[in-house]
């Protein structure tokens, strides 16, 4: 009984592998004929090659099949890349380009006034005018320095004129008086 079962099985596997033969050699679409390398040889459309007119004529059949087959180097031309196909290898980022750097750096600024307006007094033709920065009071006229950095130039209703001496630029220091209120 079980050469019974082992026949039948031998059997199965032998149809199984028939079966897969016969569906590839379908597939692959040959006739599985001997000639088949001969039917798609002679299926081929064969160009004629003309030899120069100042060469001899060669001989035909299989030389002149495998000289068509050839390139002719001489006839091909190099391909024009543009510029920008050039380097191949150059670093890439997707962050954008960083913008170019400026010719010449801006000017030197001066720092902003940190001066508060605490007040002034007129006695006569002559202004003083009462400034804190941070911990230090300061009494000033026109004309005078404030720790060699500032000078006051002058002072109306508006606004106190100082300059910054190291940069020798003029600022403005709003002070309270009719519609500026502090």
């Amino acid at each position: 009984m079980k050469q019974a079962a082992g026949r039948g099985r031998a059997l199965w596997l032998g149809g199984a592998l028939a079966a897969a033969l016969l569906a590839a050699q379908w597939v692959s679409g040959e006739d599985g004929g001997a000639d088949s390398g001969r039917a798609v040889e002679d299926t081929m459309p064969r160009k004629e090659v003309r030899p120069p007119e100042n060469q001899p004529a060669k001989e035909t059949g299989r030389d002149a099949a495998n000289e068509a087959e050839q390139l002719q180097l001489e006839r091909l031309e190099r391909r024009k890349f543009s510029a920008q196909a050039g380097d191949i290898f150059r670093n890439q980022s997707w962050a954008p380009p960083p913008p170019p750097a400026s010719s010449k750096p801006p000017p030197p600024a001066p720092p902003p006034l940190q001066f508060k307006y605490l007040g002034r007094v007129t006695e006569g033709d002559e202004t003083r005018v009462f400034l804190a920065l941070a911990e230090r009071n300061y009494i000033v006229r026109p004309g005078e320095n404030i720790d060699s950095q500032y000078r006051m130039d002058a002072v109306n209703e508006h606004a106190i004129t100082l300059t910054y001496l190291p940069l020798n630029a003029k600022q403005m220091l709003a002070i309270a008086g009719p519609g500026n209120v502090q």
